[in-house]
């Protein structure tokens, strides 16, 4: 080989040295870009997940806590149903007891108020005598008035006591006399009584009007003014009724059938309607 070739081949030599080198550098610069980017994915994907994890335990935290809270609430529902649940089996069972201990605290108190009726059946009330007229002895007085202003023999009742209802005027601010409560020995006193007042209608005296009525109770004087309107209307209508303890209305009609009112729902529909039977209108729309 002439000296041409030889420097043809180191030439030829050098050329492969410096190609392997470059590939060489090449695949480290590569190694190394790849190994940079794989430390900037880590770190970038550590940074997001310590910001993910911050913020979903900020939202886990209250998440959490109404979790408890509903859980809580649950049971505690649980423990209302429950109670509710025995409340109403109580409730059930006791049902029939209070129906029957409601009849018969109903009878006891209609007994009771027939009692009250009955131990009253010996009083009389008189309304519109004047204020001082009885003195200091109102016994001796009525026993003497009474017969006088209603025609009855003197001596013919025995009074037991007598006083006037209710605190004086002065405390209540009230105008008129209050009533007077006459307690006779003898209920056939009171009847006579009564029956005297009745037959001579208007009583007058010296004082003006009075008025006798029978005492009742305030549960039966009141049932006894309610029917008054309708009271009022037969009169006024010229039908024959009767007023019974309590406060019944019975009518009596002219073809000898009659007609028992005992509640003021009964009274006024049926007083219209008797007073409509006999072609007469004296009620009120409001009386009804």
């Amino acid at each position: 080989m002439g000296k041409r070739g030889v420097k043809a081949k180191a030439s030829s030599e050098m050329v492969t040295s410096n190609c392997s080198e470059n590939e060489t550098r090449c695949d480290a610069e590569e190694a190394l870009s790849t190994l940079r980017d794989d430390l900037i994915v880590d770190k970038v994907t550590s940074n997001i997940s310590k910001v993910l994890d911050s913020k979903i335990h900020e939202v886990i935290k209250p998440i959490n806590e109404l979790t408890e809270k509903f859980d809580n609430l649950i049971e505690r529902m649980g423990t209302v149903e429950q109670r509710v649940s025995d409340l109403e089996d109580v409730t059930a069972t006791s049902e029939p007891r209070i129906t029957a201990l409601e009849t018969q605290l109903k009878k006891a108190m209609e007994r009771l108020e027939s009692f009250e009726n009955q131990s009253r059946r010996q009083n009389v009330r008189i309304i519109g005598l004047k204020e001082g007229a009885e003195g200091r002895a109102p016994v001796d007085f009525f026993k003497k008035w009474i017969p006088e202003v209603l025609g009855l023999q003197q001596g013919a009742i025995t009074v037991d006591r007598a006083h006037r209802t209710g605190p004086p005027n002065r405390l209540t601010g009230t105008e008129g006399p209050r009533a007077v409560l006459v307690r006779l020995h003898h209920y056939t006193d009171t009847q006579k009584i009564l029956q005297a007042a009745r037959a001579k209608g208007t009583v007058n005296t010296e004082a003006g009007k009075v008025s006798f009525y029978q005492d009742f109770s305030a549960e039966v004087a009141r049932k006894r003014k309610e029917t008054v309107n309708a009271r009022k209307a037969l009169r006024e209508a010229g039908i024959k009724y009767s007023f019974l303890y309590p406060a019944i209305i019975k009518i009596f009609n002219p073809d000898g059938t009659n007609i028992s009112l005992a509640t003021i729902q009964d009274c006024h529909p049926n007083v219209s309607y008797k007073l409509e039977a006999y072609s007469i209108t004296v009620l009120n729309p409001s009386d009804r």
